[in-house]
């Protein structure tokens, strides 16, 4: 009986500490896992004359999902060290597992990614999105970018940097950013809003996080 007690109970432990990573556990060492899950697109609104670039022609709603979504993934892997993930979160090991997100992008509706309004997500918005997330084997803490808006006209790529606990879908970490996009051709255009808004997180988000949750 006691036996049984006591495997019960060392049960309950584990899944207690599987369950308990918080924002502290990313800025402080710890043995917890963190995983990038890559830029989420599937609620991303294009705004303005998007496909219309000199040297890219006219580029239709499935191409860019078809095309760019994953080409806008690719940029952080293909480039490490300028998509500087590790050197953002200040970490020496972030590990990367973005095929759910790719999925997800994948299955994005075309009839709803051109807008003439930006969506002006708030957390409840970024909670019902991260609650369908269909994450599998997948512990410790993952992070994120949620695409809002890529608009021409104001010159504005906004993203949600998100970081959650990837047992419950708890949102840890949120923050509402814009990067301003530029560059030669499509995918580097809105891909330099990406490293726009990584270098301002390494620069500045990173320590206000922190210091909160000391």
């Amino acid at each position: 009986m006691k036996k049984n007690q006591l495997i019960t109970c060392l049960l309950s432990l584990f899944v207690l500490i599987g369950h308990s990573q918080t924002k502290e556990d990313l800025f402080k060492p710890s043995n917890i896992k963190v995983s990038w899950l890559g830029i989420d697109f599937s609620h991303v609104k294009l705004i303005g004359e998007f496909s219309q670039f000199a040297d890219a022609g006219n580029k239709s709603s499935f191409q860019i999902r078809d095309q760019y979504f994953p080409g806008w993934n690719n940029l952080i892997l293909s480039e490490p060290d300028k998509y500087d993930i590790k050197g953002m979160l200040r970490k020496s090991d972030v590990y990367y597992d973005i095929d759910m997100i790719m999925s997800l992008n994948s299955t994005t509706a075309i009839e709803n990614l051109e807008s003439n309004n930006n969506p002006n997500y708030g957390r409840d918005d970024i909670n019902d999105f991260v609650t369908a997330y269909n994450i599998k084997n997948i512990e410790g803490i993952g992070v994120l970018f949620i695409a809002e808006s890529l608009n021409k006209n104001t010159r504005q790529g906004l993203f949600h940097f998100v970081a959650i606990n990837l047992k419950t879908k708890e949102v840890l970490i949120h923050e509402r950013l814009i990067g301003e996009p530029g560059g030669f051709g499509l995918r580097n255009y809105w891909g330099r809003s990406i490293y726009n808004i990584m270098k301002e997180i390494k620069t500045y988000h990173y320590n206000k996080w922190k210091n909160k949750s000391d």
